[in-house]
């Protein structure tokens, strides 16, 4: 386990080693994570069938390491126990000019069907305490 994090840790862009006990929370429910370009445009994706986390790997240039992994992270979370996504039911304030980011990013680029689901994935990311939320969910959700 400890090699599979470790070379993780090394495929991941900075700054996600400070994301090491998410990632090996992630790996000890069964998820794997790929650094690799997802389809389109995206810079991560999260395949539910395959328990599998994409992360592009421009994230690190881009500086969005952090961000992407947490919201793909939160889809995981989202996909225990049944593999079909559901609320987690965190629900966090989150500030003005962050709520209105997220809505534009709702309007504009999500379908109707997935909106409540992917707004509840960014308001855990925007959370100074994102990583142990997730990390709750995981082991309240998922088996290991």
């Amino acid at each position: 386990m400890k090699a599979a994090v470790a070379l993780l840790l090394l495929a991941l862009p900075a700054p996600a080693a400070d994301l090491v006990q998410l990632q090996r929370s992630l790996l000890r429910h069964g998820f794997t994570i790929d650094v690799q370009q997802p389809p389109g445009r995206a810079y991560g994706r999260f395949i539910p069938a395959e328990r599998r986390l994409e992360i592009s790997p421009l994230v690190g240039e881009l500086g969005i390491t952090r961000p992407v992994l947490l919201h793909e992270a939160v889809h995981a979370a989202q996909s225990c126990p049944t593999g079909a996504l559901s609320l987690i039911g965190v629900q966090r304030p989150v500030d003005p000019a962050v709520g209105s980011q997220i809505r534009y990013l709702l309007r504009n680029h999500y379908k109707p069907n997935s909106v409540a689901l992917e707004q509840e994935a960014f308001v855990i990311q925007s959370q100074p305490d994102a990583e142990q939320l997730i990390i709750n969910a995981l082991n309240q959700r998922c088996s290991p």
